[in-house]
């Protein structure tokens, strides 16, 4: 028997919405479900709804410093450099992956002063 080999689809970020919409509709406690739907909202070129999922990550679990990176993302995209630094900042000082504390920092020079 020759071995028929599978090739896994990629969903799109649209059907990724609707996959974390589900999680989070699910388990609405779920800060990581929160972050998953920001995510799927922020590829999907929705910035108010991901903007909104992760503010309710970060309120669920402080410590996802994920959901702070891309807060600090939005608000700098929304003109708010203050709201950006105090986001940006806190992965700085969380414990996340070094290459996250890395892209914070970028983040942050492009702030400016």
């Amino acid at each position: 028997m020759a071995d028929k080999k599978t090739k896994e689809t990629e969903l799109t970020a649209y059907q990724a919405v609707e996959l974390f919409e589900r999680a989070v509709k699910d388990n609405p406690q779920d800060a990581q479900a929160h972050l998953n739907l920001g995510s799927g909202y922020y590829a999907a070129g929705n910035p108010d709804n991901a903007f909104n999922e992760f503010q309710q990550a970060a309120a669920l679990a402080p410590s996802l410093d994920h959901a702070h990176y891309y807060l600090g993302v939005l608000y700098a995209r929304r003109g708010d450099k203050g709201k950006a630094r105090e986001e940006l900042e806190k992965v700085l000082n969380g414990n996340g992956h070094m290459l996250l504390k890395n892209q914070a920092k970028i983040q942050i020079e492009l702030l400016g002063k």
